[in-house]
């Protein structure tokens, strides 16, 4: 348990600590994340486009408001649903197997997606199904990725014998390293799209963590003599 209490703490310590590295590059002109504002040199200063500008607090508020806004955004989702989010938190950390199983799911769901965008195209009365389908998709991948996060700190809390405390306790533990690993340089838009498919995998396959599974059974012809 002290072993898990101990790694449980280089985790929340990493963390922080690439969040404010990654500000610090981001202060210095010396990274760009995917999201953020693209800067130019302009005598002798770092100045944001007009177009591009996001807040003048700097890099380091910034960071915190992003991690604040994924935080808030998962007590959100969480107070919303919280028997589905349990249930959803649940098959997620049954184990890899099951993770790497809704990664699929995602991908296929991706690329119906996209077949779905291309196709309608042909169709004028269709053109509006490819937005409201993205929408679903993006819902999915925010609720599943909340309950992935859910499921990392409540899982760590209770390998260190810490899941006595509040349930918001476990998402923020959870949240901080997927914040700080969709802030790495390179590294951050292979982990949001992971994120994002293993989230909508998973809460389109459990049906946003119902009680029933997806199934044609209800169609089916009952002969009743």
């Amino acid at each position: 348990m002290r072993t898990w209490r101990a790694i449980v703490v280089v985790i929340v310590v990493a963390a922080v600590a690439v969040i404010l590295a990654t500000a610090y590059l981001e202060a210095e002109g010396r990274m760009t994340l995917p999201w953020m504002p693209h800067r130019e040199l302009s005598a002798g200063r770092w100045q944001m486009m007009p177009r591009a500008r996001i807040a003048e607090a700097g890099p380091y508020v910034a960071a915190a408001a992003g991690l604040l806004l994924q935080f808030l955004v998962g007590v959100l989702v969480v107070y919303a649903a919280p028997e589905r989010m349990r249930r959803l938190a649940d098959t997620m950390a049954t184990g890899w197997r099951e993770v790497r199983r809704y990664l699929v799911i995602g991908l296929l769901l991706a690329a119906a997606l996209g077949a779905v965008a291309l196709l309608s195209a042909f169709y004028v009365h269709m053109v509006p199904l490819p937005f409201v389908l993205g929408a679903v998709f993006f819902l999915a991948a925010l609720v599943g990725g909340v309950a992935l996060a859910f499921a990392l700190g409540r899982g760590l809390l209770r390998q260190a014998g810490w899941a006595d405390g509040s349930p918001l306790f476990a998402l923020l533990l959870g949240t901080l390293p997927l914040y700080a690993a969709i802030r790495l340089p390179y590294v951050a838009p292979v982990m949001i799209g992971l994120l994002a498919l293993i989230g909508a995998g998973a809460a389109l396959s459990t049906r946003f963590g119902g009680r029933r599974t997806w199934s044609l059974d209800p169609l089916r012809e009952v002969n009743e003599r």
